[in-house]
């Protein structure tokens, strides 16, 4: 009985890991987006405050605040606003 289960818990924590990882990976890059309208330093100040509006389920004015502070397209700043 032990043979059957130990493996299969194996298989299912490496594929946690892997799922984890990629989702990981899919966030970060989403977030690098934006480093291509401004320097890093800046970026990390605005992904601060975006994380703050939602957190206080505020959406449209993290939206609003990128496109003003990035000049970056409506779609694309509500796309990048709900990957972070």
């Amino acid at each position: 009985m032990l043979d059957t289960i130990l493996p299969a818990v194996f298989i299912g924590l490496l594929v946690c890991f892997l799922l984890f990882f990629v989702v990981t990976l899919i966030k970060t890059l989403r977030q690098r987006r934006v480093l291509k309208y401004t320097d890093p330093m800046r970026a990390m100040d605005i992904i601060g405050r975006v994380r703050q509006l939602k957190i206080r389920g505020q959406e449209e004015e993290a939206v609003f605040l990128v496109q003003n502070e990035l000049a970056m397209p409506a779609d694309e700043a509500r796309s990048w606003v709900k990957s972070i």
